[in-house]
């Protein structure tokens, strides 16, 4: 049975930017979609992670669509692959395997780093449409983002001026560009 998940960002909650939009549009479209609140960055690696998600491992089957934000994709990718688990759908916003050497937050990318495969390009094996959205303004690099979509074999979104898809974008309440792919 079609259903969604929705993994928010580092640092983020499930009531933070269009988390909550995308569990409504979905819901109005009459399917089930969860949005958990994953631990908070003091706790945060692939294993706390991993195990709040297990709760949800029982809803997984390959018509689940997957969303994604920041380190949210690579935390989807890495339990996925872990767990031998194919779906229909992975929508990537702003996804990475790799640390960002500009980043404003350098002690972030080292709990990034747990998230990270070393097989991305096995990904498409698991997920049997893929799509990214990325944005050139976005605090990282461009060429990471790009390089992520191409390993996945992604349809490429690429969104000017939209930066990491938060509110300083004008992506705090919804993202109208993700609707016609959920």
């Amino acid at each position: 049975m079609k259903n969604y998940f929705v993994v928010h960002a580092l640092g983020n909650t499930a009531d933070d930017y269009w988390y909550r939009y995308i569990e409504r549009v979905v819901k109005e479209s009459g399917y089930d979609c969860f949005v958990p609140t994953m631990p908070p960055i003091e706790k945060m690696s692939y294993q706390s992670w991993a195990k709040e998600f297990d709760r949800y491992k029982s809803y997984i089957n390959e018509d689940s669509v997957f969303i994604g934000h920041s380190s949210g994709s690579i935390f989807i990718v890495k339990y996925l692959m872990e767990n031998k688990l194919k779906i229909q759908k992975f929508i990537g916003i702003v996804s990475f395997n790799e640390c960002n050497k500009n980043s404003p937050h350098p002690d972030w990318e080292e709990i990034n780093k747990t998230f990270f495969v070393k097989n991305l390009s096995d990904f498409a094996h698991f997920a049997k449409e893929r799509i990214c959205f990325y944005s050139p303004t976005d605090i990282y690099d461009f060429g990471i983002l790009d390089k992520f979509a191409t390993e996945i074999d992604a349809e490429k979104q690429i969104i000017q001026e939209a930066g990491h898809f938060t509110a300083a974008t004008g992506y705090d309440k919804e993202f109208k560009e993700i609707v016609k792919f959920l």
